[in-house]
């Protein structure tokens, strides 16, 4: 019954959060524009609801990233007295992902970004904070390896397969 419970409520909430979405995605591509402003000597115009789906995909990615860390102690709490070892490989995933993170972090630059010969900067014509350049950094060096592992792990699973074809077809 209370799996019963939750998976309701899975249910809703991820309804809640998909009507959410869509609704913040349509008002931002088919409401319209801001009045036009000057960013780097360019007229800009952006879409009027850029903010909200900017804040909306902090707080999903920020609920995610709560949760993946909530739920993976959880499971290694709950996993550790009947299967040590297996909670242990469990936490090491998560373990993998702080690894991951951390490496980009430290592989990340603050250098500003120079265009035209001069360093980039915000509408107002201030110029970046150092961390927008490092988060920048560490988003692009985890997507790279993000991007490395599933190609490697699509290589080795289309190499399996074709080894479970040759092998039945004797």
């Amino acid at each position: 019954m209370k799996a019963d419970i939750c998976s309701r409520v899975s249910k809703i909430v991820f309804y809640i959060a998909m009507a959410v979405s869509v609704a913040l995605i349509a008002l931002f591509f088919f409401v319209g524009f801001n009045d036009t402003e000057t960013i780097n000597n360019n007229d800009m115009r952006a879409p009027q609801f850029t903010d909200a789906l900017i804040y909306w995909i902090y707080a999903l990615t920020g609920i995610t990233v709560v949760l993946v860390v909530l739920f993976g102690l959880i499971s290694f709490g709950k996993n550790f007295k009947d299967d040590p070892l297996g909670a242990l490989k469990g936490l090491a995933g998560l373990l993998l992902l702080v690894v991951l993170f951390g490496g980009a972090y430290f592989l990340a630059s603050d250098t500003p970004i120079i265009v035209n010969g001069k360093p980039l900067s915000d509408s107002d014509g201030n110029p970046i904070a150092a961390s927008a350049y490092i988060l920048t950094d560490v988003v692009i060096y985890v997507q790279y390896a993000l991007f490395a592992v599933c190609a490697l792990a699509t290589m080795f699973s289309l190499l399996n397969i074709s080894r479970k074809v040759k092998g039945s077809n004797k």
